[in-house]
């Protein structure tokens, strides 16, 4: 009979593990899942946005340049005239 009750604890371990093993992988994929989702949001809403703003200020920075460094402002143009 002993033998039984240790074949029955093997089961059960087993059984426990399997358990055990199946809630790890569904945290591990719902974290993929997240860091899927979050990916996508990044590359296609804010990456276009950094890019624009990023070549924004470099144009701002080449016109500057251009210009010998000064900045173009209403009120100059306005006093030249």
């Amino acid at each position: 009979m002993e033998q039984n009750g240790s074949k029955l604890e093997r089961i059960l371990k087993w059984i426990v593990l399997v358990i055990l093993a199946v809630v790890a992988l569904k945290i591990v994929f719902s974290i993929l899942a997240v860091a899927w989702v979050l990916g996508g949001f990044l590359l296609t809403k804010v990456l276009p946005l950094v890019l624009l703003v990023w070549l924004v200020l470099k144009l701002v920075q080449w016109w500057k340049d251009r210009n010998g460094g000064e900045t173009v402002t209403a009120e100059a143009t306005v006093e030249e005239y």
